[in-house]
């Protein structure tokens, strides 16, 4: 018996586009919601930071900590992209479906993603915190309030010259840094990638099942995944030229078609199940 075959890339993101024009208005607004929820808990927590290297270190943990808890609005965002995918009604309510139900199995798989990618940023994070250092240095140097002063100086100073070659040198590094990073960080939470999805549509499967499903499933479609995601480099960096205007866009259509991939995943593996 032939064996059931995935979907190309091509064919999900011709299905994502189909489905984004239709629910737009749906898809954005679960996206920015949870977005402007995410940045108004992280900026009102923020202000109880002390300052210092102590304050780092609670910083990065708070961010740690609202990261887990962000997973609950993603499990959300998650089930309204599946309905909208399996042309189920939803609604903007469903962001907060992940509260109603399996919110402790949500937490604690947030908790495992969020952790890996959260030491994965550890040099990023340290990276900061000498950029941090290395501006406070330059601003009272130069005892100058902003940058225009000091960049305006230079050619006629070869200590700004000096200064600014510092201010880039350090820019870059951390920029490079984040860089590898993040793809460090993706690159060992795809074997998650399911994980969320999972939990809508297995909500009796505990935390230690989904991990494992998600593992077996991921199996081989990793690099899958890897190209799907690159295949929309052209799409952010257009953004560059719209002024993120085209992020509206951008954004719920490459979350409809992971949504798209996970469910050719399930129906490729549910195929392969029947067939023995």
């Amino acid at each position: 018996m032939q064996q059931p075959q995935y979907k190309s890339n091509i064919e999900l993101k011709y299905l994502a586009r189909m489905q984004t024009s239709q629910h737009l208005g749906l898809l954005l607004g679960a996206i920015i919601l949870k977005s402007v929820i995410t940045y108004f808990v992280t900026n009102i927590l923020s202000l109880i930071v002390p300052s210092g290297t102590l304050g780092n270190i609670f910083y990065f943990a708070l961010t740690y900590i609202i990261s887990v808890f962000t997973s609950v609005l993603i499990v959300g965002q998650y089930i309204i992209f599946l309905k909208t995918a399996c042309n189920i009604k939803s609604g903007i309510e469903d962001l907060f479906g992940g509260f109603n139900k399996n919110f402790l199995k949500i937490i604690k798989l947030g908790a495992i993603i969020a952790l890996i990618g959260f030491i994965c940023f550890i040099p990023y994070y340290i990276a900061v915190s000498q950029y941090e250092r290395v501006l406070s240095k330059i601003m009272s140097e130069t005892e100058l309030s902003g940058y225009s002063l000091m960049i305006g100086n230079i050619a006629s100073n070869d200590n700004y010259m000096e200064i600014y070659s510092i201010f880039i040198a350090t820019t870059f590094k951390m920029m490079l840094i984040m860089v590898v990073c993040s793809i460090i960080s993706l690159i060992l939470t795809l074997p998650f990638f399911p994980a969320f999805y999972m939990i809508i549509d297995f909500p009796d499967w505990n935390a230690t099942t989904i991990l494992k499903r998600s593992f077996e499933v991921m199996q081989g479609n990793k690099l899958r995944l890897l190209l799907l995601y690159a295949s929309f480099i052209p799409a952010y960096m257009l953004s560059l030229f719209t002024c993120g205007l085209s992020l509206l866009w951008v954004v719920p259509y490459v979350n409809m078609a992971e949504a798209n991939f996970y469910l050719d995943l399930m129906s490729v593996r549910n195929k392969n199940l029947n067939s023995k």
